[in-house]
């Protein structure tokens, strides 16, 4: 009997619930009916198929974004080669944007010799969100000849690999108790990327608010799956809100374009062959000109709102 070869995990999950939810896009103009996307369905089963369009609608955002997650997720062990600069300092772009918190830091001149960084690294620096550098011989290691020599640290222009561990993506959670009016506080199901200073945005037809994270709010470690977590407010909600209201910090465009995308699968044009390719029916037209069907319009919206979130390493 072979042996079972070593298994590596992918350094982050999969897209496992929509972005949009379906009381969002409910709140949201799109003046369709909503009532009747299963003849004959009842309320729930409408909502249902609302859901797995808009589940649809999330991952084509995700596909478009060379498959990288869009909401705040734990990137784990991801691995790189680079080298290090003329000045010492260690360049890496992750794969996944824009990074939130950096959880882990290794580097070494060979794999098996990887040196783990007490965080803050020092001199570690984020920019926007799309590129981390390091000084990695900053933790009471000088960058002069012996360390080079035996290879404690990596001379300039030396290969240098690193694996490093971090939080990339945007807050996208539902609020996982009830909220009453004037709460200091929300509980929600999934804390990933949340910060303190964050404006996280509460989508409740009627009741929608923008609320802030208090400063004295502390990310704990991510946990999969994750762990329901109390976020303290700096002002208290102005509207009672129900479990599982969405909640996110994600940018009005990704979510706009998720949108527009769900409404163009909705539309259900008879356009055979044509974009999107819907498993609910007939569907927009992507073309222009004389063949452009209604939703033309809304996807090349999508693709335009979409287009300053994908990431440097997969484009």
């Amino acid at each position: 009997m072979a042996n079972i070869p070593v298994l590596v995990p992918p350094p982050s999950g999969v897209l496992y619930r929509p972005y949009v939810t379906p009381g969002m896009f409910k709140g949201f103009p799109t003046w369709l009916d909503l009532d009747n996307l299963v003849p004959g369905g009842i309320q729930s089963v409408q909502d249902d198929e609302l859901y797995d369009v808009l589940m649809t609608s999330s991952d084509w955002a995700v596909g478009e974004c060379g498959n990288m997650l869009l909401h705040a997720h734990w990137v784990q062990n991801q691995q790189q080669r680079t080298r290090a600069g003329n000045g010492g300092r260690v360049y890496v772009r992750p794969y996944d944007i824009p990074v939130r918190a950096v959880t882990s830091l290794s580097f070494g001149w060979d794999p098996s010799v990887l040196t783990a960084l007490a965080l803050p690294a020092a001199g570690m620096w984020i920019e926007d969100g799309r590129e981390l550098s390091f000084v990695p011989y900053g933790s009471g290691m000088a960058f002069v000849g012996p360390a080079i020599q035996f290879g404690a640290v990596p001379a300039p222009g030396q290969l240098t690999y690193v694996q490093w561990s971090y939080v990339a993506g945007y807050p996208s959670a539902l609020i996982s108790s009830p909220v009453s009016s004037g709460a200091s506080s929300v509980t929600v199901d999934d804390p990933a990327g949340i910060l303190p200073g964050d404006v996280l945005r509460i989508y409740d037809p009627g009741l929608t608010e923008a609320v802030t994270v208090a400063s004295s709010y502390v990310p704990a470690m991510p946990t999969v799956p994750p762990a329901p977590t109390s976020i303290p407010l700096a002002a208290n909600t102005l509207n009672a809100h129900a479990a599982g209201t969405g909640i996110t910090g994600m940018p009005r465009k990704l979510l706009q374009a998720v949108i527009a995308y769900a409404v163009a699968l909705l539309m259900r044009e008879d356009v055979s062959a044509e974009e999107p390719t819907s498993p609910f029916g007939p569907s927009a037209r992507m073309t222009g000109g004389a063949r452009g069907g209604q939703a033309g319009g809304l996807l090349n919206d999508a693709y335009g709102w979409l287009a300053p979130y994908k990431p440097v390493m997969r484009s």
